[in-house]
């Protein structure tokens, strides 16, 4: 009887675990998926157009030099 119980709740407990660590994977992937991706790729745009509108900026500054 008491050797049931036992492994009732070790097994019990390793469930309870394993649903926990599930989740745990589960929940990192969306937001992986959700919101690291999305935010990395964001700032790599942002610093992309940052560095055109510079090179832009260089350009006019450029053509301005030359106009005078």
């Amino acid at each position: 009887m008491a050797s049931t119980l036992v492994a009732t709740v070790y097994w019990g407990g390793m469930v309870l675990l394993f649903f926990f660590w599930a989740y745990g994977i589960a929940s990192f992937a969306l937001d992986l998926k959700n919101k690291i991706i999305p935010g990395i790729v964001r700032y790599r745009r942002g610093r992309r157009a940052e560095k055109a509108e510079a090179e832009r900026e260089q350009e006019r500054d450029e053509r301005e030099q030359q106009l005078y």
